[in-house]
């Protein structure tokens, strides 16, 4: 191979243009008796001969520096590859790790929070007392509906009938009245001609009697026919009474359909206990102005609020807006299973996008001031930990994606509860490094705390 390589090393000229050198075979030039002469030696350089042997040894170098290069880069990998494997196993600092927020001014300043459930004071399902078939319905979700409109009507065709019955009951228990009447004072007439005659002694005694209990005949008769006709009249009241109260439903309140359970053709029980037997009910209303949020509060966090306290609510469907609200109610009665105590929260400004169900975060404040329309104001808010001086300025460092930190300058407006106010340097979901340890260095790779 290296007599090969002197070989290849010894062909290689520079071509003129103008001037054509003779090509020199190394195996002439150490054998002088063999060596060509200068013409032959340039026709042999034109010739074709000549320029495969000038391809054969363009070849030949490239193939030799190919070789040479197969180790060199088998040993910048192995180098790569060593250099990865320490940098997997040499220790990198350890760090906890916050989260730049976008908080209002009332989420930085709370005193504590607590999660819950949309409820309305005024809420109602709204059903019948006895069993019966809905023939119509007259309102649909998120209708507005009066207190005394009329939701839905049950059928009642029977009642109809018997109502009717009970008129015409009544009719002739009028008609045998005056008939009664009618009677009666054709008896009184003769008891009171019987009694004169009596007196002159023209008729016996026991005509005079028969004349006196025929009267008294009516006039009990005139008694039991008026009774009659109070009952009937009652039964007509009992009957219209029912198809009012029970066979048409009527809203108890103002305030909007929430859920309507029933539909025309169902049956609507008063004991239905599953779908199968019917609905208990055919609509809920709420009083849609009146909302509050019933949260748990930790039994040893229950001395930082109390009756009347300031909040901000919070609803997850509504991510864009934050409510004030008041702590109206805490009740009496503590679980023990989960150490908590029951709240009710009032919402001051509730609107449309409120109904109940709706999971809700209560943040209780501490005073009013931070319970104005300010309050809802969004800032970025960066842990107070990760904030450090510098020359003069504050910073933090940054942690991007492969774990790498950098240092960043940022503009802080105040520090309030752990938190602290950004005006620039920083965005949403940035990840910073708390109490930042010393050494710390641009482009370092860390590794997160296990809390």
């Amino acid at each position: 191979m290296a007599s090969n390589l002197r070989d290849e090393l010894a062909s290689l000229r520079i071509e003129r243009k103008k001037t054509a050198r003779p090509v020199v075979d190394p195996d002439a030039a150490r054998s002088p008796a063999k060596s060509p002469a200068p013409a032959q030696v340039a026709s042999e350089a034109h010739s074709p001969r000549g320029a495969y042997r000038r391809r054969k040894g363009l070849g030949l170098r490239l193939l030799s520096l190919l070789i040479w290069l197969i180790p060199l880069g088998i040993a910048g990998g192995a180098g790569f590859v060593a250099y990865r494997q320490y940098d997997a196993v040499r220790s990198k600092p350890e760090v906890m790790i916050g989260v730049v927020q976008e908080m209002t001014l009332g989420e930085a300043e709370k005193l504590l929070s607590a999660k819950g459930y949309l409820k309305s004071r005024y809420q109602a399902m709204i059903g019948t007392r006895i069993a019966g078939r809905v023939q119509e319905m007259r309102v649909e979700e998120r209708a507005k509906v009066q207190k005394g409109e009329i939701l839905a009507v049950i059928e009642h065709h029977d009642m109809d009938a018997m109502l009717l019955q009970r008129k015409a009951s009544l009719a002739k228990a009028e008609a045998e009245l005056e008939e009664a009447k009618v009677d009666l004072w054709d008896k009184e007439r003769q008891e009171q001609r019987l009694s004169r005659l009596l007196e002159r002694q023209m008729v016996p005694q026991e005509e005079y009697d028969k004349a006196l209990a025929a009267r008294r005949a009516a006039a009990a008769r005139i008694v039991a026919t008026e009774a009659s006709i109070q009952i009937t009249k009652s039964n007509i009241q009992e009957i219209e009474a029912t198809i009012k109260h029970q066979m048409f439903l009527y809203a108890p309140f103002d305030g909007t359909v929430v859920e309507k359970q029933g539909e025309v053709g169902e049956i609507i029980s008063p004991m239905a206990m599953s779908s199968s037997l019917g609905r208990s009910a055919v609509v809920t209303i709420a009083d849609l102005s009146s909302m509050d949020v019933e949260a748990d509060i930790p039994e040893e966090q229950m001395y930082r609020v109390s009756v009347g306290q300031p909040a901000e609510i919070s609803v997850t469907a509504v991510p864009s807006k934050r409510y004030r609200g008041r702590l109206r109610q805490v009740l009496p009665m503590g679980d023990r299973t989960r150490a908590t105590v029951k709240v009710k929260v009032e919402i001051l400004d509730p609107d449309e996008k409120l109904f109940p169900e709706l999971a809700a975060t209560v943040h209780f404040l501490p005073d009013e001031k931070t319970a104005q329309s300010e309050a809802s104001m969004a800032y970025l808010y960066v842990p107070s930990e990760a904030v450090f001086q510098e020359d003069g300025h504050d910073c933090v460092w940054l942690l991007d994606r492969d774990n790498r930190v950098t240092r960043r300058r940022i503009e802080v407006a105040n520090s309030s509860r752990g938190a602290t106010r950004v005006e620039s340097g920083l965005q949403a979901d940035d990840k910073v490094i708390l109490t930042p340890p010393r050494g710390l260095r641009d482009g370092e790779i860390v590794r997160e705390s296990v809390r």
